[in-house]
């Protein structure tokens, strides 16, 4: 490996202990996943091979074998940062030691594979599947990991003035002084930061949204100030531009989904209504009516026949009562309001167990993660998917089982229904319902759309059946 003089110079003693053997079958590649790789939980294993099959898909595009090999390991390292990062598995320590293998691996300048690293790691798409506050901040870290600086902080202009958005580096916990918070409101007013007293120590840049400056980034430089810290904030600030537009986009949409959702609970919750004070009380009367021609019938019986007659009419009352029970579990279902206010784990354990209850079907629910932590929105989302789910596994599958698994991971929220029965050819089956008027299904999909997330269905004559929902996480900065 070389120095910024060109020198060869020694990896730091801190990587010494995950440093790789020269012998690895894929070369450069090979020997940063072995390096990435080590001592790292198996959790984070099919992120990084992930990663290594996109750098390999870079590196047999390249059709030049050793610059091809470089490309593919730059890719790679940073991909992998990232993936580290969004797992929660990122150390400080990490994106120099990254750096210094790049720079051994690839025989850059350390100073090169440094800036090359950080400048397409902070760019990597996959911070654009995860929730745009979570990813800023992994930007804004991977920016301190670089050395350049030792405190970083995000700015925007909001109704009362100013606001900090992230603050990460020395300053974070005390929160930022006044003279980054004037350099703040500096950038975002075009004014030059020279003209601030004490402004020497700082750097700044500011982040356009859509060609517009909407935010400004601010640096504090450390006790050794290289000249570069500049090129350093300008890179992070470009890949910011495309979080904070996607942050837009996605409140526009949530804007939209909170009034489709408003107005389609408002319909549920009307049908709740509808079916407590019709249907319901119908049942009711028609029940009282049963038992009342039971009492007027009896004396008109023959005495051999007796016990029959009144057998059959007290399997008339037993279906009406359980019909009555349906009904109102049913209608409880339909109201918003149980759904957000009690634990969603609580809610969908009750709507399984009362499902394989009625249907006669074993049903198994599986949560991983903290489903409560979901949106409204979401919460309501997930809830009624599965419940229309589940009627449709009743009425036309035929199936002996089902399994529900819910997984709220950092990035997304999935939610996968998959049962034993007959299955049906997909695109038929939806044309038909579609003709027929049930748009249970067809509705969920386009509903989970509006929330950003995709609707599969896998199925084939014969089964299985599997339905899967992913909805992206998002909080609002």
């Amino acid at each position: 490996m070389s120095s910024d003089a060109g020198t060869p110079v020694s990896l730091p003693h801190a990587l010494e202990p995950r440093r790789v053997r020269a012998a690895e079958p894929e070369g450069r590649l090979g020997r940063l996943h072995a390096y990435f790789l080590e001592g790292r939980p198996e959790t984070v294993r099919p992120a990084l091979e992930g990663a290594l099959a996109e750098a390999r898909d870079v590196r047999a595009g390249c059709a030049h074998p050793d610059l091809g090999d470089t490309m593919a390991a730059v890719r790679y390292a940073a991909a992998a940062l990232v993936e580290l990062a969004a797992a929660l598995e990122l150390e400080e320590a990490d994106l120099p030691a990254a750096a210094a293998a790049l720079a051994e691996v690839c025989a850059f300048p350390l100073a090169t594979a440094r800036f090359v690293l950080l400048d397409q790691a902070v760019s990597d798409a996959r911070l654009l599947e995860l929730p745009p506050l979570v990813a800023c901040e992994i930007q804004l870290r991977l920016l301190l990991g670089s050395g350049v600086l030792a405190e970083v902080s995000l700015w925007r202009r909001s109704p009362g003035g100013l606001e900090l958005l992230l603050a990460v580096g020395d300053g974070a916990e005390s929160g930022p002084s006044r003279r980054v918070r004037a350099e703040a409101k500096a950038v975002l007013r075009g004014r030059s930061r020279l003209s601030l007293l004490g402004g020497s120590t700082l750097r700044s840049a500011p982040v356009r949204r859509f060609g517009r400056p909407y935010a400004a980034l601010v640096g504090r430089l450390g006790p050794v100030a290289p000249p570069v810290a500049d090129a350093y904030l300008r890179a992070v600030a470009t890949a910011l531009g495309p979080v904070l537009e996607r942050e837009q986009l996605l409140e526009r949409s949530g804007e939209r989904e909170r009034t489709l959702v408003a107005a389609s609970e408002r319909r549920l919750m009307r049908l709740g209504f509808d079916l407590h004070d019709g249907p319901i009380q119908d049942v009711l009367a028609l029940a009282a009516d049963v038992r009342l021609l039971q009492q007027q019938v009896y004396p008109f019986v023959l005495e051999s026949h007796r016990e029959q007659a009144y057998g059959r009419f007290d399997d008339l009352t037993a279906r009406l009562t359980e019909l009555d029970r349906q009904l109102r579990e049913l209608a409880h279902s339909l109201e918003t309001k149980s759904v957000l206010s009690r634990p969603l784990g609580e809610i969908l354990h009750r709507e399984v167990d009362a499902f394989a209850e009625r249907a006669g079907i074993e049903a198994r629910l599986e949560i991983r993660g903290d489903p409560d932590s979901l949106s409204s929105a979401q919460r309501i989302t997930v809830f009624r998917m599965i419940q229309e789910a589940l009627a449709n596994v009743r009425e036309h599958s035929g199936a002996s089982s089902v399994e529900v698994r819910l997984s709220a991971r950092r990035s997304a929220i999935e939610v996968r229904i998959v049962d034993d029965g007959m299955g049906f050819e997909v695109e038929r089956a939806l044309a038909k319902a579609a003709q027929r008027g049930r748009l249970g299904l067809v509705g969920m999909g386009e509903r989970v759309r509006m929330l950003g997330g995709t609707f599969e269905i896998e199925s084939a004559p014969g089964g299985p059946t599997t339905l899967t929902v992913t909805l992206p996480r998002w909080e609002p900065l």
